[in-house]
């Protein structure tokens, strides 16, 4: 199952990324210990929407 990151730590990844664009996004992304792509659809979604949207649980039991 896939690691589950809160709203505050996608910011802070984002932001991390906006200060520290001479690392690339692989290289961010390895900091944080989060995959490429990850990083890449948080920083896609951030400059669409302004915001990251969280999923919920999906434990609707």
């Amino acid at each position: 199952m896939a690691k589950q990151h809160d709203k505050q730590f996608k910011l802070d990844a984002v932001q991390y990324y906006q200060d520290h664009k001479e690392l690339g996004v692989r290289g961010c992304a390895e900091n944080l210990g989060i995959g490429y792509s990850t990083l890449t659809k948080w920083l896609k979604d951030f400059r669409e929407s302004g915001d990251i949207p969280v999923r919920g649980s999906g434990n609707y039991a």
